[in-house]
C-alpha cells in the first residue's frame, strides 16, 4: 500500500473513532489542552486558529479568550489550493463557508504573522516530533512554509501515534495533548 493510501485509510478510521469519543470525554480532555495551551496563548501576539467543528479539538474555547484578552484572532478561508487568514474580533464574524467550516465574512484586509504569532494546527492524528496527518489537502504544509512564528498541533492524547509521512508533509514547532 502507497503511503497515500495509507493516509487515507487512516484518515477514514480516525474521523470514525473520533465520532465516538462521549460528549464528556471530550468536553474534559478539550478542558485539558486549553489549560496546557494557555502559556503559549498569554505569550504571542496573535494566533492563527481554524475554527474547530465538532470532531476536533475545541477552539472556540481559546478564541473566546483570545478575544476577551486583546489578542489578534486571524482565521483561514479556504481557496482552491491555499489559506487566507483574516482578523476576526467576534464569533459573529463568522458564516459557514467552504467544507462547512465557518470563515470570516469580512476579507478586506489579510492577517499578517510575525515572529511572535502562533498557529494552531489540526490534526486527526500526529506523532510528538509535530508530524501529523490532516484532512489530505495540504493547505497546512503550504501555510506553515511561510510562518514566521510557532505552530502548534493541537490532539487528543488518544491520537498521538506514528503517522505516515510523505516528503512534503510539514512538522509543527509544538504538540499539546491532555
Amino acid at each position: 500500500m502507497s503511503v497515500t493510501d495509507e493516509k487515507k485509510s487512516l484518515r477514514r478510521e480516525l474521523i470514525q473513532r473520533r465520532r465516538c469519543i462521549p460528549d464528556d470525554v471530550r468536553a474534559s480532555a478539550d478542558d485539558r489542552v486549553f489549560e496546557r495551551l494557555l502559556p503559549l496563548l498569554e505569550g504571542c501576539s496573535s494566533v492563527f486558529t481554524y475554527v474547530s467543528t465538532e470532531i476536533e479539538v475545541d477552539t472556540r474555547r481559546l478564541m473566546r479568550w483570545c478575544f476577551e484578552h486583546g489578542k489578534t484572532v486571524a482565521v483561514p478561508v479556504s481557496g482552491d489550493s491555499e489559506l487566507t487568514f483574516y482578523p476576526v474580533r467576534s464569533f459573529d464574524e463568522l458564516s459557514v463557508g467552504r467544507f462547512n467550516i465557518p470563515e470570516p465574512t469580512c476579507r478586506t484586509s489579510q492577517a499578517v504573522p510575525d515572529k511572535d504569532s502562533l498557529c494552531i494546527v489540526p490534526a486527526l492524528c500526529c506523532d510528538r516530533s509535530g508530524l501529523r496527518l490532516g484532512y489530505g489537502r495540504g493547505y497546512y504544509d503550504r501555510f506553515l512554509a511561510g510562518f514566521p512564528g510557532r505552530s502548534v498541533i493541537i490532539c487528543y492524547s488518544d491520537f498521538v501515534m506514528k503517522v505516515p509521512a510523505e516528503p512534503h508533509d510539514r512538522r509543527a514547532d509544538l504538540v499539546v495533548t491532555d
